[in-house]
C-alpha cells in the first residue's frame, strides 16, 4: 500500500468515532475568516479532506457553492449524511493533488485537520490549476495543548500506545512548511482558543478517531482502554475532563 493509500484508508474503521466525537472549531475563527478573505455571495468554496464534513458544515451556512472532496467512501458517506439539507453542497471521491475539479473553478481552499496528509508540491500544482482570481487558501489545525496535568498526561497517554504518532501527526509539520506553501506571498497568521469538557465516553471515542492509535480490531485495545479509563477516573470532575486547544489558521493567497 503506498503513503497516500495509507492516509486515506486508516481512517476507514475510524469514520464513525471521527465524525462524532472529533472536537469542533471556534466561531472567531470563522467570523475571521470571513471578514480576511471575504466571503462573497458568488465564492466558490472547495474542502480538501472534507472528512466527515465537521469543519465543512460550518462554512456551508454562508450559503455558498461548497465542493467537499473526500477520498475515503466512509468519511464522505457521513459528510453526505450530516450536509443533507445543504443544496449547495457537492460531493467529490478526490484528493489534495489530485480533487476533480475544473480548471479555474474554486476561490477559496480550505483544510481543516488534513493538510500535513499533502504533497505539497503536487497540491500547490493542483490549487493553482483549479484556483481562480489568486485563490485563497486557509489551512486550520485543532492542536490539543499540554498545560494542565490531565492534558499532559493523556499527552504521554497517546504517545505510549501510538504506533507513527509523530510521523503522521500534524506534530511533524512545522510553521516553515505551510509559510513556504504560499511563497512568494505571505500568510496571515492566527490562534484561537478552543475547549472541550469531555465524558468518559466521548474521551474514548475521540482517542478511538485517531488513525495512529489501536482500533477495535487491535489486541491492545484492552489494555490501552483500561488505561484510559484509570486516567479519566485521576482527573475527572463532575463525571468529565477538560481538553483544550489550540486553533491554528494560515490564510493566504497562492
Amino acid at each position: 500500500m503506498s503513503m497516500q493509500q495509507d492516509s486515506i484508508q486508516r481512517f476507514s474503521h475510524r469514520a464513525e468515532n471521527y465524525d462524532k466525537f472529533r472536537p469542533g472549531y471556534p466561531r472567531t475563527l470563522f467570523q475571521f475568516l470571513h471578514e480576511s478573505v471575504p466571503i462573497t455571495p458568488n465564492l466558490v468554496i472547495a474542502d480538501i479532506a472534507a472528512g466527515t464534513g465537521i469543519f465543512t458544515e460550518q462554512i456551508a451556512m454562508w450559503g455558498n457553492q461548497v465542493y467537499a472532496v473526500e477520498p475515503n467512501v466512509q468519511m464522505r458517506s457521513m459528510a453526505r449524511r450530516r450536509l443533507a439539507g445543504c443544496a449547495r453542497c457537492v460531493f467529490l471521491d478526490g484528493t489534495a493533488e489530485a480533487t476533480g475539479l475544473p480548471d479555474r473553478s474554486v476561490d477559496l481552499f480550505v483544510s481543516a485537520q488534513a493538510f500535513h496528509w499533502f504533497d505539497l508540491v503536487r497540491t500547490r500544482a493542483e490549487f493553482e490549476r483549479v484556483g481562480r482570481n489568486a485563490a485563497h487558501v486557509a489551512i486550520v489545525w485543532n492542536l490539543r495543548n499540554t498545560r494542565s496535568a490531565f492534558e499532559a498526561d493523556y499527552e504521554a497517554f497517546i504517545r505510549t500506545y501510538a504506533t507513527d504518532y509523530l510521523q503522521v501527526s500534524q506534530r511533524k509539520m512545522d510553521t516553515v512548511e505551510v509559510h513556504s506553501f504560499f511563497t512568494p506571498s505571505r500568510p496571515k497568521y492566527r490562534i484561537f482558543g478552543h475547549v472541550d469538557t469531555l465524558t468518559y465516553e466521548q474521551l474514548l471515542g475521540r482517542t478511538l478517531s485517531y488513525s495512529f492509535l489501536p482500533d477495535e480490531t487491535s489486541p491492545a485495545l484492552p489494555q490501552m482502554m483500561a488505561t484510559l479509563a484509570a486516567l479519566f477516573q485521576a482527573h475527572q470532575r463532575a463525571g468529565k475532563v477538560r481538553l483544550s486547544y489550540k486553533t491554528r489558521l494560515f490564510v493566504g493567497r497562492i
